[in-house]
């Protein structure tokens, strides 16, 4: 990796960077995973898909998406 400099991580000019982290992190999961048992993953993904309904409900019940969102 480049060496940084004093402007935030955040600020323009620090794309490869992001890209590496980015990388980083989709292979950690990737790897945690495929580590997973097929009840694991089955409880992950009921996890996640709560998570989204949860997500869904409060941004109908704050007004950034309409309540048809829910049944379309």
């Amino acid at each position: 990796m480049s060496t940084r400099s004093s402007s935030p991580l955040l600020s323009p000019g620090h794309e490869a960077e992001w890209a590496a982290i980015n990388r980083e992190e989709a292979e950690q999961l990737r790897a945690i995973s495929m580590a997973l048992t097929p009840a694991q993953r089955l409880e992950q993904g009921q996890k996640l898909s709560q998570q989204a309904v949860e997500l869904l409900a409060i941004s109908i019940r704050s007004g950034h998406v309409p309540r048809r969102a829910l049944w379309s």
